[in-house]
């Protein structure tokens, strides 16, 4: 019927933009999507955090530009849900008013903290009951240090919610959270789908600050009012939880029925497996470093693996062109980046291929060696889309090693999908054929899924879909690709070996 409801609306909060993605339910397929970059934060001078209220009002602008985008009526839109970046958290006040800015993913200011928790914790204990190890980038760290930065916002705090469930309360007035997104909290006991109370006790964090846990998909409440005269929106338009946006990306990437790992290229560069509950019996030990958290589909679990900040860092050289020479240097370090004189073929660190807390204990900057007066920004560039493909190569080992599987294809999604050149670069260096499937259909097929209660129907390994490329590994380029990938691993842990003895 022409006015039946079939439109899913999925608000995608990346680290750089919201996106707000319509997905047409029945004909499976995206109608419409908008963008709008975060603003300048009011912490210029502070990269590491960001104003919860900014990234709402951007939020607000890409739904309201993608309801003037759509030539369907309100009564089309079936539900609203929400897919977030991990880790960022808000403390907010009983007026519902956030009581201090967020800390960001990469940021790294809680590194004091992850020593205290291991002191009143234990280290192994920690990973057993939250299935992620200790590091400052992850969420409880980060949760003790803005108590301690902030004393007065934590006694103001009402609710410690997750960046999805900030999205939530705020389209839909409800407080609620939903484990894929608060995994990274590491504050659920992931085994048995609960806040881990003693773990929280031990560290005075009162349970009631954190919201009731519900699955994905769940329908929590309705558009609010204010929210639907701001976008367009119909009032009362069901929202739905939605959940972690590397799991629903590996939702609707993945390989169907099969276990097939699926590389999340953007920012940072996930890895996850989708595996049945039987998966999670073997002893920890045989998992370990991997991260574990539930699955949005019921009854699955995600293992997971990162390579770390590795779009965030090609970003940054992308536009140097045909500068050289000591420009060429000078900019670099304008952006951040150090410069190694080492007898070295042209290489950037960029990703961390030692996944796990040795690996991730000392972080170098974004590191380039070798750079001679004759190298160019293009040179650059491409040294550093081979740097990102070595460190997926490393961290895909990882993962596929711990879980005992050998997929005969990873499946590529994430911004750097976009790029075949990219993607047949990473077939060549993991010596795996990569697939790609749609970005836009992904953007929405996974929260049309969790609206709709329908799990998205994907080819499994034989054919390829209608919106899907694959991409063949080159025989010939495998030795090159071997010895890049021995030269990048020795050239990272020779970094952090010099940054460790300078720093003890």
């Amino acid at each position: 019927m022409a006015t039946e409801a079939n439109i899913v609306v999925t608000l995608d909060i990346g680290g750089s933009a919201a996106k707000a993605v319509a997905y047409d339910a029945v004909r499976q397929r995206c109608v419409a999507s908008a963008a709008v970059p975060y603003p300048e934060g009011r912490n210029a001078g502070d990269a590491g955090l960001f104003e919860p209220e900014d990234w709402w009002h951007a939020a607000v602008g890409a739904l309201t530009e993608l309801r003037r985008a759509l030539a369907e009526p309100n009564r089309r839109c079936l539900g609203i849900t929400v897919s977030a970046i991990r880790i960022p958290f808000v403390l907010i006040e009983r007026d519902g008013t956030p009581a201090m800015p967020g800390l960001l993913n990469r940021d790294r200011r809680a590194a004091r903290q992850v020593a205290d928790i291991a002191a009143a914790a234990g280290a192994d204990d920690v990973y057993r009951i939250t299935g992620h190890w200790l590091a400052p980038e992850f969420g409880l760290p980060k949760l003790l240090w803005a108590r301690e930065a902030s004393p007065s916002a934590w006694r103001a705090t009402r609710w410690v919610l997750q960046l999805h469930d900030w999205f939530i309360y705020r389209l839909s007035g409800v407080v609620a959270a939903e484990p894929s997104s608060a995994a990274m909290s590491q504050m659920l006991d992931v085994s048995h789908g609960r806040w881990a109370d003693t773990l929280l006790g031990t560290l005075g964090i009162p349970a009631t600050m954190l919201p009731e846990l519900q699955h994905a998909g769940t329908r929590i409440g309705g558009l609010l009012p204010a929210v639907a005269d701001a976008t367009g929106f119909a009032p009362g338009t069901p929202v739905h939880l939605g959940g972690g946006d590397t799991h629903l990306s590996a939702e609707s990437a993945g390989g169907g029925a099969d276990p097939v790992p699926v590389v999340v290229a953007g920012t940072t560069a996930p890895v996850q497996l989708i595996v049945e509950t039987a998966a999670l019996v073997a002893p920890p030990g045989l998992r370990y470093p991997l991260l574990v958290s539930e699955h949005v589909t019921a009854g699955r679990w995600a293992l997971e693996t990162n390579a770390g900040l590795t779009g965030g860092i090609l970003s940054r050289v992308a536009d140097l062109g045909d500068r050289s020479g000591e420009l060429l240097a000078n900019e670099l370090r304008r952006r951040g980046f150090a410069i190694a004189a080492r007898a070295a073929e042209l290489t950037v660190l960029a990703g961390n291929p030692f996944f796990g807390p040795e690996g991730w204990a000392t972080s170098p900057p974004p590191t380039v060696i070798g750079l001679r007066e004759h190298h160019r920004g293009s040179d650059l560039f491409q040294a550093c889309l081979r740097a990102v493909c070595y460190a997926v190569r490393s961290v895909l080992a990882t993962l596929t090693e711990r879980t005992g599987t050998s997929a005969p294809l990873i499946v590529v999604t994430g911004g750097m999908s976009r790029s075949d050149a990219w993607v047949q670069m990473l077939a060549d260096a993991t010596g795996t054929p990569a697939r790609v499937r749609s970005l836009e259909t992904i953007n929405g097929r996974a929260g049309a899924a969790l609206v709709t209660g329908e799990r998205p129907v994907l080819p499994g390994y034989g054919a390829a879909g209608a919106d899907e490329r694959t991409f063949i590994p080159a025989p010939a380029a495998e030795p090159g690709h071997a010895t890049g990938f021995a030269t990048y691993r020795e050239l990272y842990r020779a970094t952090q070996l010099e940054l460790s003895v300078a720093g003890a």
